[in-house]
C-alpha cells in the first residue's frame, strides 16, 4: 500500500516537477554543463546556444555524462577525459572538425586519455573506459563524416523532434559500450526538459525518460501501490511516468525533483518519507502545474547519478 493519499501523491508531485525541479537545473545541471564547457552561462538559454557548437556539445557528453555511472570517481575521470580532448586538440577548439575528420579520433582520444592517467599515476580501467571514450568518439566522427559538423547533443536532439520517439535514440545511445540504460535515460530526461520536448514525445516512450536509481526505488512504492521494492527497474520507470500524467505534472521534472533531493536538499535516504510528508503538508493550496526555469547561476555543486 502507498504511503501516502492520492491527494498528498498530487502535492508531493507538484512540488518535486515544480520548483524542486528547478532548483536541479539552477544549481547542478547548468552550472556543472558549463563548468564541462569551460564558460560563464547564466540561464538556460545560453546553455542551448553553447550546446549548438559541437565541441562544446561534446565537451558536455565526455564530461558530464559520460562518467555519471562513476560514483565517486566520477568527477576525476571525466576531468581526466577533458584533459585528454584538450591534448589532442592542443588547446585550440578549432582543431575540433580536423580531430573528427582524421579517421582515428576514437584512438587518439583514447591514447590521450592513457596517457593523462599514467599522468597524474591513476588506473587507466581499460576495460571500463575505453569502450565509452572511443564510442563517443567514433558517434562524433561518424556524424562528421555526415555533415561536417559531428554535434552529439544536436543529433540527439533532432532524432526526437523529427520522430517524436526517443525509443530509438535511446538504443543508439545505449550502444556505446559504457553507457548503460540510466545514462542514456538520463541524457534524454535532462535533453528533453531543456528544450521542453515531453509533449511532443509519443507517451508510449516516457519509461525512456526516467533513469532509476535507489531514490527512485525508494520512492516508488510510497506513490503508488503498482510498485513495490523488488519491481523491475523498467516498470517502475513506466509506472511513474503513468503517475506523472495522472497527475498533470511533468515525468521529466519529478525525475530531476528527486534527484535533487538526492544530491543537495537530503542525501540521506532514511530522511525521505519525513521529507516527502513536510513537502505534502507545506504544499501552497492552489499548486502551479509547471514551473518554469528562472535565469541566474548560483555556485556549481559536485553532481553523481546514484546507482
Amino acid at each position: 500500500m502507498a504511503t501516502f493519499t492520492p491527494m498528498e501523491v498530487e502535492a508531493i508531485l507538484n512540488r518535486l516537477a515544480g520548483e524542486k525541479a528547478d532548483q536541479f537545473q539552477r544549481e547542478v545541471l547548468y552550472p556543472q554543463m558549463a563548468r564541462a564547457m569551460r564558460l560563464q552561462l547564466p540561464h538556460s538559454q545560453a546553455v542551448r546556444e553553447s550546446l549548438a557548437d559541437a565541441y562544446y556539445a561534446f565537451r558536455v557528453m565526455l564530461g558530464y555524462y559520460a562518467f555519471a555511472k562513476r560514483g565517486n570517481d566520477r568527477a576525476e575521470y571525466s576531468g581526466y577525459a577533458l584533459q585528454a580532448l584538450d591534448k589532442v586538440l592542443q588547446g585550440d577548439k578549432a582543431n575540433f572538425g580536423a580531430f573528427l575528420a582524421s579517421g582515428n579520433a576514437p584512438e587518439q582520444l583514447w591514447n590521450a586519455f592513457v596517457a593523462v592517467c599514467q599522468e597524474h599515476q591513476r588506473k587507466i580501467n581499460e576495460q571500463l573506459n575505453r569502450g565509452l571514450i572511443e564510442g563517443l568518439a567514433g558517434y562524433a566522427a561518424q556524424l562528421y563524416a555526415d555533415d561536417e559538423i559531428g554535434n552529439i547533443w544536436m543529433d540527439i536532439q533532432q532524432a526526437i523532434v523529427q520522430s517524436g520517439r526517443v525509443e530509438p535514440i535511446h538504443e543508439k545511445i545505449t550502444g556505446i559500450k559504457g553507457i548503460g540504460p540510466k545514462v542514456g535515460a538520463l541524457v534524454l530526461r535532462d535533453m528533453v526538459a531543456l528544450y521542453d520536448l515531453e509533449n511532443q514525445i509519443d507517451a508510449g516512450d516516457f519509461h525512456y525518460l526516467q533513469p532509476v536509481d535507489t531514490w527512485i526505488r525508494r520512492i516508488g512504492p510510497m506513490l503508488s501501490d503498482e510498485i513495490t521494492d523488488k519491481t523491475a527497474d523498467w516498470v517502475i520507470a513506466g509506472k511513474l511516468s503513468k503517475l506523472c500524467r495522472r497527475n498533470r505534472v511533468s515525468g521529466v521534472r519529478f525525475n530531476q525533483g528527486v534527484q535533487y533531493l538526492a544530491i543537495v536538499e537530503l542525501r540521506d535516504l532514511d530522511r525521505l518519507k519525513s521529507h516527502l510528508r513536510t513537502l505534502a503538508e507545506n504544499a501552497p493550496r492552489s499548486q502551479p502545474r509547471q514551473a518554469t526555469s528562472s535565469s541566474g547561476r548560483p555556485a556549481a555543486r559536485s553532481f553523481s547519478w546514484r546507482g
